[in-house]
C-alpha cells in the first residue's frame, strides 16, 4: 500500500491511500475534497494538483513493475 501525505485544510497533515479514493472534487478557495470509505477530507491544493499527486502512485507503480524496483525514497511511504 502506498500513502500520499497532504496538508489538511485547517492545518495538520493526512495520509491518503490513493487506491481507496472514490471521488475527488474542487472546493472553495485553494482546497480540494477527497472522499474514501464514507469519509471526506479537505486538503490544500487545486483539483489538478491533488489529482496529479494521487495519480503519481499509479505511475510510480507502473514504472516499478517494469523495472522490478521500488523507486520511492520513503519505502512504502510516498510524499
Amino acid at each position: 500500500m502506498k500513502l500520499v501525505v497532504m496538508r489538511k485544510g485547517g492545518g495538520g497533515q493526512v495520509a491518503i491511500n490513493p487506491e481507496a479514493v472514490t471521488f475527488v472534487r474542487s472546493a472553495a478557495g485553494a482546497f480540494t475534497d477527497i472522499f474514501f470509505d464514507g469519509q471526506q477530507v479537505a486538503v490544500e491544493g487545486t483539483f489538478d494538483e491533488v489529482v496529479s499527486r494521487l495519480s503519481l502512485v499509479d505511475r510510480r507503480r507502473a514504472s516499478e513493475d517494469q523495472s522490478g524496483q521500488d523507486g520511492s525514497t520513503f519505502g512504502s511511504w510516498s510524499r
